[in-house]
């Protein structure tokens, strides 16, 4: 599949298989925060394409947790039982 994205914005529709495909520049990529292998919802609304992410996905450990509240039901830690593959040794 051969594109050519033009400098003021601009990027082409092109044939790819059974379907159309179109490149998404990276400077607007990065803007929105998304990822590559993104998924995308795609709906037509006021005769344009829109596409958001299906899920906003936590970029690191302290955003996945970032709204946790502890219950206070732990107060020991927990037992997993013996190794059974390739754990590491603590």
């Amino acid at each position: 599949m051969s594109q050519t994205l033009n400098e003021d914005g601009k990027t082409k529709l092109s044939k790819w298989g059974n379907s159309n495909a179109t490149r998404i520049p990276r400077n607007l990529i990065e803007q929105l925060g998304w990822k590559d292998n993104e998924n995308l919802s795609i709906n037509i609304e006021n005769n344009s394409l829109v596409l958001k992410p299906l899920s906003n996905r936590p970029a690191n450990i302290h955003e996945l947790f970032a709204g946790w509240k502890d219950d206070g039901k732990r107060d020991t830690e927990l037992d997993w039982g013996e190794s059974k593959g390739n754990e590491l040794k603590w």
